[in-house]
């Protein structure tokens, strides 16, 4: 049978059948609202295309003169050239001639780096003909690989894109033989690279990841079952992502047949961790081959204050066409004004939407920064204190997912080097405090909790111990961090950090 969650039984009972009158209060939102909110989430070569579109599409809109994109040089990529000018684009001016203007429109396009990622379709596709699949599951196959979003779920139900051959006319054999050629065409579809995809959404895509990870395993591996087990009927006991609380709840649930420890509940944290819920999003990076990382904002240093400045080489200054404008004394018919100020006020919108951009992004950066000042002057990644989009949300009282759109694919540059603003949210560690020999008591070891720093003392350990000539195994590392630092983590969680650093496990390490 195909899977429930992509093909659902729903028959509409007598019961449900009918009308109701009443009211209801909703916020929809503006169009301009969803514009800006598009635009918030854009990374760099994007909104260029964009705003390209913009220029191209609307006569009202114009480069304010002098702005062409700059283009960092090889020996300094990523050194911003600095504007004495307001960053927001509404205190602008411009007194450009219209040819003057089209020549920057001109060089703005020639600066725009052609796309060169390959999309999530034509990667899977290149896969899919490598399996000599028959001809009936392998236009299935294409059709349902068709059917993908970016994030690699179906746009549609499997039971709608498949409506026509899964119809009750067609005879109940030649259903059953349908459904097998889809099953697994599906199969075959989510193993592919990147796997999880063709799933309904992220917690299916979780499901299916583990459940491959897992019949790839050699030996039986308890944590997997467990794992597969409560993503598939226990995903709520996941929602506060803390071992004891999941321990807990598993073990308190009579329902569920075994029981977790603490180690157990770290495990299946770590390994979920390492699951991608959106399996697709790996192949829409949008930074190319030849495209040097340009950062959206510096943050530079004054002894000990700091001050955000958005990069205005990221994004061209917009302002709206004098000569356009000036139509309108000149213009009598009633139908060409209407298209002027029909123009003339999306202009404004779209300038409005990219200025909107810019203070939310300042205002995101100002709360990390003030939050990760210890980072910020001292470039010590062990000072990176435990931090989440919700909490910049709340203290912007904004929503989160703003947060999360602004800090999308993009970068900060601050005299450390050049970071993605992501890296600056991080989860917390378990710290186990020290005890004073001398006064019994409590003591801080000046170690944050945090997945950075802990990575940053697992480096230091294997360093030293590198030089000592000597080979330690995941577990001693993680005995090291408890007895150094008081970290308590798990070996496996160990080994995960330890192929973030990109440093092999004690066989492979020289």
């Amino acid at each position: 049978m195909l899977d429930r969650v992509c093909l659902p039984d729903r028959p509409v009972t007598m019961q449900q059948m009918g009308q109701t009158l009443g009211q209801r209060l909703e916020q929809r939102m503006s169009q301009s609202q969803i514009q800006s909110l598009d635009i918030l989430a854009m990374p760099t070569v994007e909104l260029r295309e964009r705003i390209a579109e913009e220029l191209a599409e609307n006569p009202a809109l114009e480069l304010v003169h002098g702005t062409q994109q700059i283009p960092p040089t090889s020996t300094d990529q990523t050194k911003l050239l600095e504007r004495k000018e307001p960053y927001y684009r509404n205190d602008r001016t411009s007194s450009a001639f219209s040819t003057e203007a089209s020549d920057v429109f001109q060089t703005f396009l020639e600066n725009i780096p052609a796309p060169q990622q390959q999309s999530l379709q034509s990667h899977l596709l290149e896969q899919l003909f490598i399996h000599k699949l028959d001809p009936l599951t392998l236009s299935f196959a294409e059709r349902i690989i068709g059917n993908l979003t970016n994030d690699g779920f179906h746009v549609v139900p499997l039971n709608e894109l498949f409506k026509e051959e899964l119809s009750k006319n067609k005879g109940e054999k030649s259903i059953a033989f349908t459904r097998h050629k889809i099953c697994h065409a599906l199969s075959i579809i989510r193993q592919l690279d990147p796997i999880g995809c063709a799933t309904q959404d992220f917690k299916q895509a979780l499901l299916v990841q583990a459940k491959i990870l897992f019949h790839k395993k050699t030996k039986i591996d308890p944590v997997y079952a467990y794992t597969i087990d409560i993503l598939a009927n226990h995903f709520a006991y996941l929602e506060k992502a803390r071992p004891y609380s999941l321990a807990r709840a598993v073990n308190e649930d009579p329902a569920i047949p075994y029981k977790l420890t603490q180690e157990n509940a770290e495990d299946i944290l770590s390994l979920i961790a390492s699951l991608n819920p959106f399996p697709g999003r790996g192949l829409t990076t949008d930074i190319t081959p030849d495209e040097y990382i340009v950062p959206t904002a510096t943050i530079e240093r004054d002894n000990q204050e700091f001050s955000i400045k958005i990069n205005d080489f990221e994004v061209p200054l917009l302002t709206i066409s004098p000569e356009f404008q000036n139509l309108i004394s000149h213009t009598k018919d009633t139908t060409d004004k209407t298209y002027i100020k029909e123009q003339i006020q999306k202009a404004k919108a779209f300038i409005g939407s990219l200025n909107q951009r810019e203070r939310t992004i300042v205002d995101v950066l100002r709360k990390i920064v003030s939050a990760q000042e210890a980072f910020f002057l001292t470039g010590d990644k062990r000072q990176l204190l435990p931090l989440t989009q919700q909490q910049i949300a709340r203290e912007l009282d904004i929503h989160e997912s703003t947060v999360s759109r602004a800090v999308a694919g993009k970068y900060v540059q601050c005299q450390w080097g050049t970071f993605e603003i992501r890296y600056f949210f991080t989860n917390s560690v378990a710290v186990q405090p020290q005890i004073s020999s001398k006064s019994n008591t409590f003591v801080s070891t000046g170690i944050p909790s945090t997945r950075e720093g802990v990575k940053d003392c697992i480096k230091e350990i294997l360093i030293e111990q590198s030089a000592k000539g000597s080979k330690i195994s995941d577990q001693q590392i993680s005995a090291l961090l408890q007895e150094k630092y008081g970290v308590s983590i798990a070996r496996r969680t160990v080994a995960k950090y330890r192929k973030e650093l990109d440093i092999g496990s004690s066989y492979n390490r020289a």
